[in-house]
């Protein structure tokens, strides 16, 4: 190999200028191997980037198998869908209760109407301030309140009970 192409080997290997190259190669004597030690130990010229290469199989941590994501994928579709499941069955629980019991208001004894519980939530959210106080007033009138249905509702309905006989307690005393 001649010394033009000794200094351009060295260029390419190392990075370096010509000029540094050519300085480098004279300081060692033509010899290519030492020029590039000279290099290095300036600090003009990086060493060698260790790499190592192997057939032995070794696992790698940051990598999965396409098996196991498949796996993983399906384990959290399965999850979604069992919670979708849940909550339909809860959902469909609840409308059933809502839509199978119901809310009488009677005066005197009559019916004056028959909500289903689901139209009676309905409106004590539309108008919540407004319904506790009519409630209340009406018991002084005689309104009464009862729920009827699948469910066993006793206690509201003991409940219910209360509040009438307190509001007819109220009512005699007032009048007195």
């Amino acid at each position: 190999m001649e010394y033009f192409e000794k200094v351009e080997k060295l260029v390419e290997k190392t990075g370096v200028s010509y000029e540094e190259a050519k300085y480098a190669l004279d300081q060692a004597g033509g010899d290519l191997l030492d020029a590039m030690i000279l290099l290095e130990r300036a600090g003009k010229a990086q060493g060698p980037k260790t790499s190592t290469y192997s057939t032995q199989y070794e696992e790698q941590t940051q990598y999965i198998s396409v098996t196991d994501q498949v796996n993983r994928d399906r384990a959290g579709r399965d999850e979604k869908e069992n919670l979708g499941k849940k909550i339909g069955e809860i959902a469909k629980k609840v409308w059933h209760v809502l839509s199978h019991n119901y809310l009488l208001i009677n005066r005197n004894g009559e019916t004056i109407i028959k909500l289903p519980l689901w139209a009676a939530l309905l409106i004590l959210l539309a108008a919540f301030y407004i319904v506790p106080i009519v409630i209340i007033v009406s018991l002084f009138f005689g309104v009464r309140y009862r729920f009827l249905g699948e469910a066993d509702m006793q206690a509201a309905n003991e409940v219910m009970e209360k509040a009438a006989n307190a509001a007819e307690k109220a009512k005699e005393e007032f009048k007195k």
